[in-house]
């Protein structure tokens, strides 16, 4: 039936579509990539999304966690997409990567982002003439990956989302990087491929930043689920204790509510998003952050809307 949200499932996908006469809508949720982090769950407007917390026993996941969404509640607004940390959650709007909320501008894009610094250089072709200029052309080169790197952004990725392209010796010794390839479908923005780069040619925005704390004397030796959910390797074992790496995390806090000693604790601090002040947007930043956090950006929103306003009138008024 035309306008009736329809459920497709298969091994790895669940998707919802809605077709009209102008527009088809679905949102498509990868099962193998979700870690179950419950932020759509937390703050999905029609409470169409349920999280199975899963059973550990002896520091192992006997049932993992599980994230439902309830086709007769969701109205494919597309909240949990904007905001899933992993891309587990993608909505599309005919074909194009866009939720309805942003469509409608109800709801703010994170500002996320990689890039690999890069720079234009002439190229000359010798011996080729015209009207006594040099032949040239630009071509676009990394400006500060170096072979001594041994790829470690390609290899430090915990979604395989970077491919370097290199050339090599008959050897196998890397002897020019040619290209750095980025998947930004796969990407999470973890900034682990930034902070490992020797030469700095990395550059991650992350859309979220804030603590991740750990009481490791509360901690299972045998414990492993921390470290199995975590999309970024945020927490590992280094000579058999728990440690962790804020500078990796990407706040999806789903360390936090699998950890069976409830030692884990993460908490954001700023939430990086285009300026919109709406209800749905400051709703859902209600639910993401501690309410210290959430006063102090409603209170930045709100001296922007006071100075917006005053811009708009001060033509008309004669100071």
């Amino acid at each position: 039936m035309r306008g009736k949200i329809k459920e497709l499932e298969s091994k790895n996908i669940f998707r919802l579509e809605r077709k009209l006469l102008s527009s088809c809508s679905s949102l498509m949720q990868n099962k193998e990539v979700c870690n179950s982090c419950g932020i759509c769950v937390e703050i999905c407007p029609k409470e169409a999304i349920t999280l199975d917390p899963g059973l550990v026993e002896n520091g192992v996941f006997v049932k993992k966690p599980k994230i439902s969404i309830d086709s007769k509640n969701c109205v494919l607004c597309g909240e949990c997409a904007v905001l899933c940390p992993l891309k587990a959650l993608v909505m599309k709007v005919n074909g194009k990567e866009i939720s309805m909320v942003e469509k409608n501008e109800s709801f703010p894009s994170l500002l996320k982002g990689i890039e690999v610094l890069k720079e234009t250089v002439s190229v000359y072709d010798d011996g080729c003439f015209s009207l006594d200029t040099l032949h040239k052309k630009d071509q676009i080169e990394l400006s500060r990956c170096s072979p001594e790197c041994e790829l470690r952004c390609q290899n430090e990725c915990p979604t395989e989302a970077i491919s370097v392209s290199a050339h090599r010796s008959d050897k196998g010794k890397i002897e020019k990087i040619v290209d750095v390839k980025i998947d930004e479908s796969k990407c999470i923005y973890c900034k682990r491929c930034e902070l490992v780069c020797p030469f700095d040619a990395i550059r991650v925005q992350k859309p979220f930043y804030g603590r991740l704390d750990l009481d490791a004397s509360a901690c299972s030796k045998d414990c492993v689920v921390c470290q199995e959910v975590c999309p970024s390797g945020a927490i590992r074992r280094v000579d058999g204790a728990l440690v962790v790496s804020n500078d990796f995390c990407v706040f999806c806090s789903a360390c936090e509510k699998v950890c069976p000693e409830k030692s884990i604790t993460v908490k954001r601090d700023q939430v990086f998003c285009a300026d919109i002040s709406t209800g749905a947007w400051l709703t859902a930043l209600r639910k993401l952050v501690p309410l210290e956090v959430f006063r102090r950006e409603a209170m930045v929103r709100a001296t922007k809307r006071r100075f917006s306003v005053v811009d708009r009138v001060k033509d008309f008024i004669k100071w």
